[in-house]
């Protein structure tokens, strides 16, 4: 071979080596390139499962042993206050219309269905709440117009107290018919002669007397709860009688009593619930006792506390749990309803409640309390 041949040989040679390095392997010896850092991230991560759902909010079971309802006063109030703690807190709620003989059997069958919390109306359910509540330790029961206590005289550990001030209300009224009395005598109307209701009366009457020394008065009481005939013949004897203004603290009773103002020209004043509605132009104003904020608020402490606990919640002027409707929500229907030359004074009136108010708190002007508290 010459040496130009072999020279060409070389060159061809080395050509073709240097394009086999070029030209990258065959399919058999290729590799993949690597996935990207964020590819490779998910691939090498572990599998994951979604997050259990939230455990439903345990509620509180609470029942309320109620008596008649449909009285627009004291019952329907307590029935209003459970039923926004039913639609605002986290309870289940169930509640039992009853007569008087038949609420221990009711406050049973709230523990045979595992109530957590118990609530009664009114001072005569004491006993029966008592004896409920000392076999029940572990059972939140809660009374509206009394103070349960043990044979030792120490509040009951599973008992909430909630009791008002009725006779600071009722002088607040009393002040208020004092001044508008036309004839100087105004009229108190009672359902049951108990000394619960010998509060309002009393405290009527004082107020009464502050705003007119010389006032004169006249009383009756029915001996009823839900007996209107009875209250309107109380309110009819006594507008025979002079009296031009009635109050009338008797529950259903008192529906009788306003129907007797209403028919003679006279006027009234309403209790426990905001009743000026009942009558327009002749509800003067409503004595409010605060029974659906204190079941409410019961109920919320029953929550906030996480078990059982002893209390006594006293409404009162301070607390604005009682007093004139006026007052305690502000509102005065009678103003643009009343007659022209009652509406009148109104303002005035109001003026000097309020100031009425505040010696109540501050002590100046002490009201007699009849049942000693």
């Amino acid at each position: 071979m010459s040496t130009t041949k072999n020279k060409y040989f070389l060159v061809l040679l080395a050509f073709a080596m240097i394009a086999g390095a070029c030209g990258g392997g065959s399919a058999d010896t290729a590799t993949e390139e690597p996935a990207p850092a964020a590819e490779q991230e998910n691939l090498d991560a572990p599998a994951t499962t979604a997050a259990p759902a939230p455990a439903a909010e345990k509620k509180l079971k609470v029942g309320i042993v109620l008596g008649a309802l449909g009285d627009r006063s004291f019952m329907d109030s307590a029935k209003r206050g459970f039923d926004q703690a039913v639609a605002e807190l986290a309870i289940e709620g169930d509640y039992i219309e009853a007569e008087p003989a038949e609420r221990a059997v009711a406050i049973q069958n709230f523990l045979a269905d595992g109530k957590e919390m118990i609530i009664t109306i009114g001072f005569s359910e004491a006993e029966i709440t008592k004896e409920a509540a000392i076999a029940n330790p572990d059972v939140q029961f809660a009374i509206v117009d009394m103070v349960i206590t043990a044979d030792d005289g120490n509040l009951l550990p599973n008992v909430a107290n909630l009791v008002f001030k009725e006779h600071e209300g009722s002088f607040e009224v009393g002040y208020i018919a004092g001044k508008l009395s036309k004839t100087g005598k105004v009229a108190f109307m009672g359902g049951m002669d108990v000394p619960i209701i010998r509060r309002f009366h009393t405290g009527w009457e004082e107020g009464a007397k502050y705003a007119n020394p010389d006032i004169e008065f006249c009383d009756g009481y029915a001996g009823s709860w839900g007996d209107p005939a009875k209250g309107k013949e109380i309110g009819l004897s006594c507008f025979e009688q002079g009296a031009d203004i009635i109050f009338a603290a008797g529950g259903a009773t008192g529906d009788g009593a306003y129907e007797a103002a209403a028919e003679t020209g006279n006027f009234a004043v309403g209790v426990d619930s905001n009743q000026d509605y009942i009558h327009p132009g002749v509800m003067i104003t409503s004595m409010m006792k605060n029974v659906d904020y204190a079941v409410y608020t019961a109920i919320s402490d029953r929550i906030a506390a996480g078990g059982v606990f002893a209390s006594i919640a006293a409404y009162g002027s301070a607390e604005n749990g009682v007093g004139p409707s006026w007052l305690v929500d502000g509102s005065n229907l009678f103003k643009e309803t009343g007659p022209a030359d009652m509406v009148a004074q109104v303002d005035e009136i109001l003026a000097e409640v309020k100031e009425v108010r505040a010696k109540i708190i501050s002590g100046e002007i002490v009201v007699t309390d009849a049942m000693g508290g």
